[in-house]
């Protein structure tokens, strides 16, 4: 059984916060994301029955479009004949 050596905070799936200490018993969602090995006085057995899925990549910025020019140039020579 894994047991933890220090409090630890993990966020669920549904983005509600848990504390979980050396007393707790540490559930294997839990388990899955508790990588610092330093948190764990006994460490969890390896499960391939829940794997991890890697978080989200966020969606890459807009590009926005180059300014436009103004019609006529903006250089031309006004005569003023």
């Amino acid at each position: 059984m894994a047991t933890l050596a220090t409090h630890v905070h993990v966020t669920d799936a549904d983005g509600v916060s848990h504390v979980i200490g050396p007393a707790d018993e540490v559930p294997e969602w839990a388990q899955a994301l508790i990588t610092n090995p330093k948190a764990w006085l006994e460490p969890p057995s390896p499960r391939e029955s829940t794997p991890v899925a890697p978080p989200a990549k966020k969606a890459a910025p807009a590009k926005r479009a180059a300014p436009r020019r103004k019609a006529g140039g903006g250089d031309a020579a006004v005569s003023g004949d």
